[in-house]
C-alpha cells in the first residue's frame, strides 16, 4: 500500500473511531453530573430560569445540573469558558440570544465567535419584553409616549438595561421607528432601574415581563405595550407593539442553550431530547409561565435556523445605529 494510501485509511480510520464514540457516548448519555454555565448572577431571572428546567433535568436524568454562575462581557466569559472544555456534553453553556447570536458583531475582538466555537442545542424560553412609563408621565400608550418623546428630543430619560442586549436594541428600535431621540440611561442590571422609574428619577422603560410584572398592580409602574406578537396572558389588556402602530418593534428576549463545538452530532441530539423534554414538561412550563417566562424547546434545526434569523435581523441594526462596544 502506498504512503497516500495509508494515510487515507488512517484517516478513515480515525473518522470511524470518533464517529463510533460518539455515538456510544450519545446512548448512554448522560452518565455524571452535568455543569451549565450561565453568564448572569445567581439569583437573576437567567439564573432562575435555568434552575427550574435543570430541576427537571435531574428528574429525568438521574444526573445532577450543576449551575455555574459566570457573569461578564455580555455573556462572553461563560461562552469563553465552555467554547474551551471538553467537548463530552457534561459542560454547556445557557445564553442570551444577543450573546449568542450578534453581540459579536459590537466588538472588534470579541473573546470567542459563537457560530464557530460552539454548537447550539436548543432555544429553551422566550421572553416578552415591556415599555413601561413612570405614572406622572402623560402618557397612556406607547404612541403618546413617541409623540413626547418628538415634543422634547433628547428629554425624556429612558433607561437601558445591558448595553447591547435585546433590551438595548429593542429600544433603539423604537426609537428609529418612531423618528424619535431619547436620553440612555445606562443600567447595569434591571433592579436599580426599577428603584429609578418608580422614584422618578427616570420616565420611561424597556424591561423583560417578569423583572416588572409583579409591580404592575400596584400603579407604580404605568405599562404600555408588550414586543410579543400577541398579547400575554398575564396582562391581557396591554396591547402589542403591532397593535400601537409599531409592526417592527419586535423585541422579546430569548436564552439557549449552546455547547463546545466539537460536540459529536449524535450527542448533541441526545441533549437536544433532554432539554427539550425538561423544558416541556407541564410543571416546568406552569413555573416559568408564573414568572413570565415562554417555555420554547426546539430541535436542533429550527434554533439554527431561528438564531440566523436573529442574526440578520440585528446585526443590521447594529450597523445603522454604529453601535461599538470595547
Amino acid at each position: 500500500m502506498s504512503v497516500i494510501g495509508v494515510m487515507t485509511w488512517f484517516v478513515l480510520a480515525v473518522a470511524a473511531m470518533q464517529h463510533a464514540v460518539g455515538c456510544a457516548q450519545a446512548q448512554n448519555y448522560p452518565v455524571k453530573p452535568m455543569r451549565v454555565a450561565v453568564g448572569f448572577p445567581a439569583g437573576g431571572p437567567a439564573d432562575t430560569m435555568l434552575r427550574i428546567i435543570g430541576r427537571k433535568m435531574t428528574e429525568l436524568s438521574g444526573q445532577s445540573v450543576i449551575v455555574e454562575n459566570r457573569p461578564g462581557a455580555n455573556g462572553f466569559l461563560s461562552g469563553e469558558y465552555v467554547a474551551r472544555s471538553a467537548p463530552d456534553g457534561y459542560t454547556q453553556l445557557f445564553a442570551s440570544g444577543s450573546m449568542l447570536s450578534f453581540t459579536k458583531y459590537m466588538y472588534s475582538k470579541p473573546l470567542i465567535d459563537p457560530d464557530r466555537e460552539l454548537a447550539l442545542v436548543t432555544q429553551a424560553v422566550s421572553v416578552p419584553q415591556i415599555f413601561v412609563a413612570h405614572p406622572s408621565l402623560p402618557v397612556k400608550t406607547l404612541k403618546d409616549l413617541a409623540q413626547l418623546a418628538a415634543r422634547r428630543p433628547g428629554q425624556l430619560n429612558f433607561s437601558i438595561i445591558g448595553q447591547g442586549g435585546l433590551i438595548h436594541l429593542g429600544t433603539e428600535l423604537f426609537k428609529m421607528s418612531a423618528g424619535i431621540s431619547m436620553n440612555n440611561v445606562q443600567y447595569k442590571g434591571a433592579a436599580p432601574a426599577i428603584v429609578d422609574l418608580i422614584g422618578g428619577h427616570i420616565e420611561a422603560a424597556l424591561f423583560d415581563v417578569p423583572a416588572v410584572v409583579g409591580y404592575l398592580p400596584s400603579g407604580k409602574i404605568r405599562p404600555l405595550a408588550v414586543t410579543s406578537s400577541e398579547r400575554i396572558k398575564q396582562l391581557p389588556l396591554v396591547p402589542t407593539t403591532a397593535e400601537s402602530g409599531y409592526l417592527s418593534v419586535r423585541s422579546d428576549s430569548w436564552y439557549a442553550v449552546a455547547a463546545p463545538a466539537a460536540v459529536p452530532s449524535e450527542l448533541i441530539q441526545r441533549m437536544n431530547k433532554l432539554w427539550v423534554a425538561a423544558v416541556r414538561a407541564q410543571e416546568t412550563r406552569d413555573l416559568l409561565y408564573a414568572i413570565g417566562v415562554g417555555a420554547v424547546g426546539s430541535s436542533v434545526e429550527d434554533f439554527t435556523t431561528f438564531r440566523a434569523a436573529e442574526a440578520r435581523k440585528w446585526s443590521e441594526l447594529i450597523r445603522k445605529i454604529n453601535l461599538k462596544l470595547e
